[in-house]
């Protein structure tokens, strides 16, 4: 009785590790595509919007910023255009119900450049964000 427990024991701790395995494979690719750096994703929407200022601060550009905003300090999906909407939101200090502050490195230089893009140029950025997470 005492070999028996002990080997369906392994069978199903072996099975259990291999399909743990397999799941943890498939989950890679994913997840590799979606951390994509925003470094890259700003460089992207720079050759496509060519007007948008860089503003450069500390080896990052206003929108590399914007996105690293969204995605790490507001913990946002990149996904969906209404969380980009809010990003957009904090960035020009437009308040949904309560104040979310802009880290130190989103200064008034880059709500400034912001707020003197127009109202389709930033919906333009916000619709290409989007995009290009939803891939």
């Amino acid at each position: 009785m005492g070999k028996q427990l002990k080997f369906w024991f392994l069978t199903i701790l072996t099975t259990l590790m291999v399909l743990a395995g397999s799941i943890l494979q498939v989950g890679e690719p994913l997840m590799a595509a979606q951390s994509t750096p925003a470094v890259a994703i700003a460089n992207q929407l720079y050759r496509q919007y060519p007007n948008i200022p860089r503003v450069p601060q500390a080896n990052t550009t206003l929108l590399s910023r914007f996105i690293e905003y969204h995605l790490d300090t507001q913990a946002r999906p990149g996904q969906y255009h209404f969380d980009w909407e809010l990003s957009m939101a904090d960035y020009l200090d437009i308040a949904y119900g309560h104040h979310l502050a802009i880290p130190a490195t989103a200064n008034d230089t880059d709500k400034l450049a912001m707020q003197d893009l127009s109202r389709q140029q930033r919906h333009d950025l916000v619709r290409s964000l989007e995009d290009r997470f939803a891939q």
